[in-house]
């Protein structure tokens, strides 16, 4: 898979979705996991993410999951 705008590039490889901002050309690679199995759902959440909210948006909401926190924080 390989999806491009003005903004943002996408591709998914070997179960990672690398997401690279045009403006910055920084990369964000990002890979989510089903809690209870530990499937990889990062392909099937993107897609459905473009189909909801349009493809920048998608692109836009992933990059800010890469920069949580990889720990859990707790209170």
């Amino acid at each position: 898979m390989f999806i491009e705008t003005q903004s943002f590039t996408a591709e998914y490889w070997s179960g990672w979705l690398v997401i690279t901002d045009r403006s910055s050309n920084e990369a964000y690679p990002i890979q989510l996991r089903d809690s209870k199995t530990g499937r990889n759902i990062t392909r099937q959440q993107f897609n459905s993410a473009i189909k909801t909210h349009g493809t920048d948006k998608a692109c836009q909401t992933f990059c800010k999951l890469y920069e949580l926190p990889s720990t859990p924080c707790y209170s």
